[in-house]
């Protein structure tokens, strides 16, 4: 048998390292992770600078968070939209 075809010869280990299933990671997957780990702790930081700096009361931070992290979104699905032309 093939190599890439999973069967019970191997361990389990073996099997997943040796399949080829093409999904090698890419530029936009490692851009999405870092955007996944970074965008929440930047926010809430760039919510509480805008509270520090006096732009806003502090019941006032949960909202700025909630409107960067949405906005956020839309740049990102429009991007996504724009470079894949879907």
């Amino acid at each position: 048998m093939a190599k890439d075809l999973p069967t019970e010869e191997g361990s389990v280990r073996e099997r997943g390292t040796y399949a080829k299933h093409g999904d090698d990671p890419t530029l936009a997957s490692y851009a999405s992770s870092l955007y996944f780990l970074l965008s929440v702790p930047t926010f809430i930081v760039l919510a509480y600078v805008g509270y520090w700096q006096g732009l806003y009361p502090e019941s006032t931070v949960v909202p700025a968070f909630a409107g960067l992290l949405v906005a956020s979104l839309v740049v990102v699905f429009a991007l996504m939209h724009v470079l894949t032309g879907r």
